[in-house]
């Protein structure tokens, strides 16, 4: 069987959308650390979000917006945040920078106000 190039695209659009960047984060006073995924990455600018951090299983969504690029060049990058509830009842929001080339994202994520933790993701 010969594969056309919409073929190609089309496959590989299958197996982008099967991915989602696995997210680490970590407390800046603690040192614990957590782990989750963002889903809906290749083809959307919002998805569904979850982290575990030690017992607490943190869910909720996450929203992206790109930055429009410069001079007529289309941006690749972007700002995201997510907005996440814990079975304990705790809550988390994190914001970070994206890019849309390497699914890589750094940024932070705040625990109810109080605990700061640097968060990294990256499409594995």
């Amino acid at each position: 069987m010969k594969l056309f190039p919409s073929h190609a695209i089309l496959l590989m659009s299958l197996g982008l959308a099967a991915c989602s960047p696995a997210v680490t984060i970590t407390s800046r006073s603690t040192g614990q650390q957590g782990t989750g995924t963002l889903e809906n990455t290749a083809f959307g600018n919002s998805g569904k979000a979850s982290l575990t951090v030690g017992a607490e299983q943190f869910t909720g969504t996450w929203m992206a917006v790109r930055d429009t690029g410069v001079l007529g060049f289309k941006g690749d990058a972007g700002t995201g945040n997510a907005i996440l509830r814990s079975n304990k009842g705790s809550h988390m929001t994190c914001q970070f920078r994206y890019s849309m080339t390497t699914y890589n994202a750094l940024g932070t994520c705040i625990k109810d106000e109080k605990e700061t933790f640097d968060l990294q993701a990256t499409l594995t």
